[in-house]
């Protein structure tokens, strides 16, 4: 397992069908890179949504959620420019006694290229407290990491 500790934040915003997602994640050389992505879901054509970027000129992913159940969302990032798959992932919220009975687990698995061996290239293991965050967006924002 690996010891590389990264430190981020995750947002969804939601009003009404339209959705926000924020998010930053800091680097141990102290870089951090933010996004921002948007979409607006149509309750009575599909259980889906679409995020896309709002930076202009849009971004190089679009995320898919579709909602299952109360407490889990499923998570496909596709490539805008060729529509693969290119990290599929679950998002639950679970009891904790470590962070005031809830956090966010999000289990992710990065999809290979279609000539290699191996389908799945990597594995991804978040757990998301509810703890405050440091980086200004988010401050501005008043988010709480989760």
């Amino acid at each position: 397992m690996s010891e590389l500790k990264l430190t981020g934040g995750l947002r969804y915003d939601t009003n009404g069908t339209s959705v926000t997602l924020s998010s930053f994640l800091t680097f141990p050389n102290g870089k951090t890179r933010e996004v921002m992505m948007t979409g607006t879901r149509n309750l009575k054509e599909s259980c889906s949504l679409t995020l896309r970027s709002i930076a202009e000129g849009g971004g190089p992913i679009r995320m898919q959620l579709t909602e299952l159940g109360t407490d889990t969302l499923l998570i496909n990032e596709i490539e805008e420019s060729t529509g693969k798959i290119i990290l599929t992932a679950s998002l639950s919220v679970s009891s904790s006694s470590s962070s005031n009975g809830m956090e966010l687990i999000q289990i992710s698995h990065e999809v290979g290229d279609e000539s290699g061996k191996q389908s799945i290239e990597g594995h991804q293991v978040w757990r998301l407290k509810g703890s405050p965050v440091e980086f200004n967006d988010f401050d501005f924002r008043e988010a709480t990491g989760w």
